[in-house]
């Protein structure tokens, strides 16, 4: 069992790296956990937790692909009508609808089907989705987080500029105080 903040880095064979990431956000802050992964070309998920709430940082080669989140506020749906992107009726539509389909479809998915928006507005809509998300947890001064080499299969992968995203967030924080 590694300690609490600890990186190792072991070769697996003479051509794949392993990547063990662990430890709480309070000893090693998040902007430093991104930057080990963006350096090392990391390619999997990191988790932080914190009491009931989850969110996940997914990357491939180091740069940050998506986003995903257990609090409602960080959800699609939410983001949309808060951006002004998706009416608060049109998305209780699609809601509707993609209950009726027993949610096999994702939701942004039943809004592009049925021209509640178009597949831009959605792309950019869950751009604001994560970078809410990973904003989110820079304000956490707790919890914990645990990297592993492994990415779901149906991510939506966006090209998320780090450099950008972190200045994105330090202006924000500093609006925001």
């Amino acid at each position: 069992m590694q300690s609490p903040g600890s990186c190792r880095v072991g070769s697996t064979d003479q051509h794949t790296m392993s990547i063990s990431l662990s430890g709480k956000i309070q000893e090693q802050p998040l902007s430093g956990i991104l930057e080990i992964l963006r350096q090392m070309k990391a390619t999997g998920t990191l988790t932080v937790k914190r009491a009931a709430v989850t969110k996940n940082i997914y990357v491939r080669d180091g740069q940050i692909v998506f986003a995903t989140s257990t609090e409602s506020h960080d959800r699609l749906g939410e983001i949309l009508v808060n951006a002004g992107i998706v009416s608060p009726e049109n998305m209780d539509h699609a809601l509707q609808l993609y209950r009726k389909g027993g949610g096999l479809k994702k939701i942004g998915a039943v809004l592009v089907e049925n021209g509640l928006v178009v597949p831009k507005e959605l792309f950019n809509g869950l751009k604001l989705q994560v970078k809410n998300i990973i904003y989110s947890l820079f304000l956490w001064h707790d919890g914990d987080y645990q990297f592993e080499e492994r990415l779901p299969s149906d991510i939506i992968p966006l090209q998320i500029n780090f450099q950008e995203l972190i200045t994105e967030i330090i202006q924000r924080i500093k609006q925001e105080s």
